[in-house]
């Protein structure tokens, strides 16, 4: 019976050690498998850190020039009216150049499009951070449309109604209608000071303009918060 024993032995003991080989095995290939979660999740991280840190720039720029475009709005409105007073012609320029002086907001989004379109957006762990990219493209389309809006209105009302005005030596130069030749606007900037219509289309443009600021500018705070996010997920070490 003594080797039946030993050899029963040794088999609880190979089948033990089997067992275990394959314990530390599943465990070895969990650990690297998240190891290597973790490294892609990182990875990705980074990415968007450095995408949202660009859009981060480029929404403040948008928000500067937006302002500078409503001061300039603010000011040549102290300039009309029955009798406005007297406006140079550079200055009127100056201050028309500055009023249509906003483009389009493009805001980077090859990463996160990127991440979405995979459909590994789960791959990061923050339900908060998960939650705030999937909100950032519709906050994007809200601020775009208002550009947009903005333009198609530049575009069908403003620029058409003040073309006769603008001479080919403004600042404007890149518009569609300053090579129509030399205009009224170069003889006497009375004519548009005193154009209820100019007055009134600049109104509702800063108007319009004024919304958009206001949705640039929340666009701006979930920019940070996601900065916020990222950084706090990478151990404030994004570099």
């Amino acid at each position: 019976m003594k080797p039946q024993t030993r050899s029963l032995r040794t088999a609880v003991l190979e089948g033990l050690v089997i067992v275990v080989s394959i314990l530390v095995a599943f465990g070895l290939d969990a650990t690297w498998a998240r190891y290597g979660e973790a490294q892609a999740e990182r990875g990705i991280l980074r990415s968007l850190h450095d995408e949202f840190e660009d859009a981060r720039s480029r929404i403040e720029g948008a928000i500067a020039e937006a302002h500078s475009s409503l001061a300039a709005t603010a000011k040549l409105m102290d300039h009309l009216g029955p009798s406005p007073r007297e406006l140079s012609s550079d200055s009127a320029e100056a201050l028309v150049a500055a009023i249509v002086a906003v483009n389009t907001l493009e805001v980077p989004a090859g990463a996160l499009n990127s991440l979405l379109a995979s459909g590994e957006l789960r791959i990061v762990r923050s339900d908060s951070l998960r939650a705030a990219l999937a909100r950032w493209p519709a906050l994007v389309a809200d601020v775009r449309e208002n550009y947009d809006w903005r333009r198609q209105a530049m575009d069908e009302a403003f620029f058409p109604h003040i073309a006769p005005y603008i001479s080919v030596r403004s600042a404007l130069s890149r518009l569609p209608f300053t090579d129509w030749g030399p205009s009224d606007f170069d003889l006497d900037p009375g004519l548009i000071q005193r154009d209820p219509v100019f007055e009134g289309l600049l109104t509702v443009g800063a108007t319009r303009q004024q919304a958009g600021l206001m949705e640039t500018e929340v666009l701006l705070v979930a920019c940070r918060e996601m900065l916020a996010l990222i950084e706090r997920e990478l151990g404030g070490n994004a570099s």
